[in-house]
C-alpha cells in the first residue's frame, strides 16, 4: 500500500425519501421497494404527479422544527451533519477546531430561496445566505466549530463523490485530522422542470438498467460522512481506500456512449488504492435509469471488470437521483452494506436490459465477507468519480 495516513469513515448520517436518519435508509434497502412519491409543493401542473424521491410532508415538518427560522436546505443538511457527528463523536473528541475541515457538495444549494428572491427582484447582495453554496458551507462549518479548511464542490451529479475524494485528500495530505463531507440538494420547480424539459423523467418511476427504462426520478436528500485519521474505538473500522476522477467532455448533458471516462475513473480509484479489480465485492452504480447513462455504465464496468463483474446495483429507486447529495448518500449505502453484509437490490427494476451487467442484483443479497465496495457517479459535462471503501481486513 502507498505510504500515507489512513482515512477512516468514522460516522455518517442522512435524511432522504425513506426517512430522516440512517436507520430508515438501512430499512429501505432491506425492503427493496421504491420510495418515490409526488412533491405537493411543486407548482407547475406538468410536475404535479411525477414520482420523485421527495421527502414526505411529515418529515419536512419535523426537519424544519429542529431549526426554527432556518431554510429548508439548511434544515436538511444540518440533520445529516448532526447524526454523523454523533456517530463519530469518539473519533472527533481529540480533533481541535483548527484541524477539523468541511467539504460541502451541492448543485443548487437553496434554489428555492434563490427563486423566491428572483421573483421579488431582490438584489444579489441581499440574497439569503443559504441560497448560495459557499455561504451554506460557511454556515455548516460554523455549526461544527470548524476552523480548518472549508471547501464547496459543485460538479453536477458527480459532486458528492468528488467531495469525498477532496475530503480524503485533505486528511491524507495532512491538512486536517478530520473532515466532515456533507452533500445536500432539494427538489424545486426549477430542478424538476429542467429534467422534464430534457424528457429525462420516467413517468412510471426510475427503472435502473431496465429494458423499458425511460428516465430518472429526481430526488432530494442530505448525507454526511466524517473522514478521520482514526476510527471510532470499539467499532468495526472502514476506510476510504482510494478515489479516481475523469472528464470525458462528451456533451453538456449526455454521457460518452463508450463509457471510457467512467472506466478511467474506476481504474484510477483502484490504482490509487493499489487494489486489483477482482478484490471488489460490490459496486453501487450511478444507475439513473436514463437510456444512455445505464448503457454507458454497463460498458464501463465491462471494460474494468471483464465479463464477470462483482455484484452491482443501483439504489436510486429508494432515494431518487439526489444530485449533489448522491455520491455521499450512496457512499453511506456502501458503508452500511459492509457493516451488515447485505448487498442492496435495484428497487424498481422490472425486466433487466439484455446489455445490463450480468451480475446486476434485482433483490438484496447476503454477502457476509464484503470487504471492498466501489461507489461510482457521473454528471453533466462528462464528469465521473469513483470512491473505493474497504474494511480493516484489506491489506
Amino acid at each position: 500500500m502507498p505510504d500515507h495516513p489512513e482515512v477512516y469513515a468514522a460516522g455518517y448520517g442522512c435524511a432522504a425519501a425513506p426517512g430522516s436518519c440512517a436507520e430508515a435508509l438501512r430499512a429501505a434497502v432491506r425492503k427493496n421497494s421504491p420510495v418515490l412519491r409526488s412533491a405537493p409543493f411543486l407548482t407547475l401542473p406538468a410536475l404535479a404527479d411525477l414520482p420523485l424521491g421527495a421527502i414526505s410532508r411529515a418529515e419536512w415538518e419535523r426537519l424544519r422544527s429542529g431549526v426554527p427560522g432556518g431554510s429548508s436546505v439548511y434544515a436538511l443538511a444540518s440533520a445529516a451533519v448532526r447524526e454523523a457527528q454523533a456517530q463519530a463523536c469518539a473519533a472527533l473528541e481529540s480533533v481541535s477546531s483548527e484541524r477539523l475541515g468541511l467539504v460541502l457538495s451541492t448543485t443548487k444549494a437553496g434554489i428555492d430561496l434563490l427563486s423566491a428572491a428572483g421573483h421579488a427582484n431582490q438584489p444579489l447582495g441581499d440574497m439569503p445566505r443559504d441560497a448560495l453554496p459557499w455561504s451554506l458551507a460557511q454556515r455548516l462549518a460554523r455549526d461544527i466549530r470548524c476552523r480548518g479548511p472549508v471547501r464547496c464542490v459543485s460538479l453536477a451529479c458527480a459532486s458528492g463523490a468528488a467531495a469525498m475524494a477532496l475530503g480524503a485528500g485533505l486528511v491524507r495530505g495532512g491538512r486536517a485530522d478530520a473532515v466532515l463531507v456533507a452533500g445536500v440538494d432539494i427538489l424545486s420547480d426549477f430542478v424538476v422542470a429542467g429534467f422534464h424539459a430534457l424528457k429525462s423523467i420516467d413517468p412510471a418511476g426510475c427503472r435502473p438498467f431496465g429494458r423499458d427504462r425511460r428516465g430518472l426520478s429526481p430526488g432530494e436528500a442530505a448525507a454526511a460522512i466524517v473522514l478521520a485519521r482514526r476510527a471510532n474505538p470499539g467499532a468495526r473500522a472502514f476506510r476510504l481506500l482510494g478515489w479516481g476522477t475523469s472528464n470525458d467532455a462528451n456533451h453538456l448533458t449526455g454521457p460518452s456512449r463508450d463509457g471510457r471516462g467512467l472506466a478511467l475513473a474506476m481504474a484510477r480509484a483502484l490504482e490509487n488504492a493499489n487494489i486489483p479489480p477482482g478484490r471488489v465485492g460490490y459496486i453501487n452504480a450511478h444507475g439513473t435509469g436514463t437510456v444512455y447513462n445505464d448503457a454507458m455504465e454497463a460498458l464501463a464496468v465491462k471494460a474494468v471488470f471483464g465479463n464477470a463483474p462483482p455484484p452491482i446495483s443501483s439504489t436510486k429507486g429508494l432515494t431518487g437521483h439526489t444530485l449533489g447529495a448522491a455520491g455521499v448518500l450512496e457512499s453511506v449505502i456502501c458503508l452500511q452494506a459492509m457493516e451488515t453484509g447485505l448487498l442492496p437490490g435495484t428497487a424498481g427494476l422490472d425486466i433487466p436490459d439484455s446489455a445490463a451487467p450480468p451480475s446486476l442484483l434485482t433483490a438484496p443479497c447476503q454477502c457476509p465477507a464484503l470487504d471492498v465496495a466501489l461507489n461510482v457517479n457521473s454528471g453533466f459535462g462528462g464528469i465521473n468519480a469513483a470512491i473505493l471503501f474497504g474494511s480493516e481486513a484489506v491489506a
